[in-house]
C-alpha cells in the first residue's frame, strides 16, 4: 500500500498564543485535570500524572487550564502549567485552546493528548518508537483502547512493589472497554492545531478525531495490543450525575456533537493499520469498519449499563 500524502487536517480557528517551548524533547503528553478538590479525583490524577513523568527522562508534560489546584501540583512536581485556556459558555475548558497551545509550547514532534485519570507506562514510548522509525508514517495519528481498573490507594511507579501492585490490579481487576472509549490520541504535531470547540470531559468529539484524519488520508494506528492505558474508574460527578450515560446526552456533549457534524461512532472507532508485534500491518477490513462491528457485543453491554438522561 502507497503511503498518502501528509495533509495538514483543515483549520477551524487560529491557534491561541502559549508558552515558549522547552529544549529538545522527543515527546510531550498533556491534558487538562479536573479541580484537585475532591479527594478520589485527586488521587486518580496524581497516580496517572505521575506515571506520565516515568516515561522517559526526555519526555515533556504538560497540564492545561486554571483548575484549583493545577498550578500548586505542577509547581510540586516540576511540571510544565499553561493556563488561561479558553472555557465556554458552562465554564468548561476547551480542547481546541489546548491543543493549540500545547503545539506552541513545546518543541516536541510527537504530542500525545491523555484524560488525566489514565497511567500510561513505557510500553507507549516503545511504540511511538517503532511508528517513527517507519518511513511510511512520517504523520500519523494513534489510539487504543484503555483497561479500566478501580485502584483505591496512590502508586510510586518508582518503586518495584508499586509496579507490582498495578501489574495485579490489572489482572485481578482489569476489563477492556469498548473499541469507542477513547482516552488518548498520539499524533504529528503538524496535526490538529487547530479543531472545532470541543470541550474537555463530554463525549462526541473522540470519534471526530479519527473519522476526520481518515477523510483527510492521514494512517491513523490502532496500537492498542502493544500500549497499556489503564483507565481508574470513577463516576462522573464533573457532569453533576454520576451517570455514565450523560457524557454523551448532556448539552455540551450535544454541542459536541453538532461540532463534529456527528457522533461517527463506527468511522470514528476503525484505525487504518495495526501496530502488532509483527509491525504495522494494513487494517484489512477499515473500508468496512469491521473492528467496530466485532466489538459490537461489547458495546451494546456498556450501553445497557448506561442510565441515559435526556
Amino acid at each position: 500500500m502507497n503511503r498518502p500524502s501528509a495533509p495538514v487536517l483543515k483549520a477551524h480557528r487560529r491557534p491561541s498564543k502559549g508558552c515558549a517551548a522547552s529544549a529538545s524533547p522527543t515527546l510531550a503528553v498533556f491534558g487538562i485535570p479536573k479541580p484537585f478538590t475532591d479527594p478520589t479525583t485527586t488521587l486518580i490524577q496524581h497516580n496517572a500524572i505521575l506515571s506520565w513523568k516515568q516515561l522517559a527522562p526526555d519526555v515533556e508534560i504538560i497540564l492545561m487550564g486554571d483548575e484549583a489546584g493545577v498550578a500548586e501540583f505542577a509547581s510540586q512536581h516540576a511540571i510544565r502549567h499553561v493556563k488561561n485556556i479558553r472555557r465556554n459558555a458552562f465554564g468548561t475548558p476547551l480542547l481546541s485552546d489546548a491543543f493549540a497551545n500545547a503545539c506552541q509550547a513545546t518543541t516536541a514532534p510527537i504530542l500525545v493528548y491523555c484524560n488525566c485519570d489514565v497511567l500510561l507506562l513505557r510500553d507507549l514510548i516503545m511504540a511511538v518508537e517503532r511508528i517513527r522509525a517507519d518511513r511510511r508514517f512520517e504523520t500519523f495519528l494513534a489510539f487504543g483502547q484503555r483497561e479500566d481498573v478501580r485502584i483505591d490507594r496512590a502508586l510510586d511507579l518508582t518503586k518495584v512493589e508499586d509496579i507490582e501492585t498495578l501489574f495485579q490490579y490489572r489482572r485481578d481487576r482489569g476489563q477492556r472497554s469498548p473499541i469507542v472509549c477513547k482516552e488518548y490520541f498520539i499524533y504529528s504535531r503538524n496535526l490538529f492545531q487547530a479543531i472545532p470547540d470541543f470541550c474537555v470531559g463530554r463525549g462526541n468529539w473522540d470519534n471526530w478525531m479519527v473519522a476526520h484524519a481518515r477523510d483527510q488520508g492521514i494512517p491513523v494506528i490502532n496500537v492498542t495490543g502493544m500500549v497499556s492505558a489503564i483507565h481508574q474508574a470513577h463516576d462522573y460527578r464533573h457532569l453533576d450525575t454520576t451517570r455514565l450515560g450523560c457524557y454523551v446526552t448532556s448539552p455540551e456533549a450535544r454541542e459536541n456533537q453538532r461540532l463534529a457534524g456527528g457522533r461517527h461512532v463506527a468511522r470514528g472507532c476503525v484505525a487504518t493499520w495495526n501496530l502488532t508485534y509483527r509491525g504495522i500491518v494494513p487494517n484489512r477490513g477499515a473500508w468496512l469498519n469491521k473492528d467496530f462491528w466485532l466489538d459490537l457485543p461489547n458495546f451494546l453491554r456498556l450501553l445497557l449499563r448506561l442510565p441515559f438522561q435526556k
